[in-house]
């Protein structure tokens, strides 16, 4: 999942740390592409806040899955 994704399941940075329970600069400072961890918390605060259905956080864990076993492939 890229920050964008990330952010727009919130509506703005702000909104995101919130959530998250950090700083919008934190959310800044992130790499464009989050790691496990971060998706992960984006994920669960997103289910938590009904920002997505279980069925929309499945499609987001699928998407990245299939986006990271097209870089595996590339790089090989």
């Amino acid at each position: 999942m890229d920050k964008k994704t990330a952010t727009s399941l919130f509506g703005s940075g702000a909104a995101l740390g919130r959530a998250l329970g950090i700083s919008k600069a934190a959310i800044g400072n992130w790499h464009e592409n989050l790691s496990q961890r971060q998706q992960d918390e984006v994920i669960g605060a997103a289910i938590r806040l009904n920002k997505i259905t279980l069925e929309k956080a499945k499609e987001l864990i699928n998407d990245e899955r299939q986006r990271d076993e097209r870089s595996t492939c590339a790089s090989n």
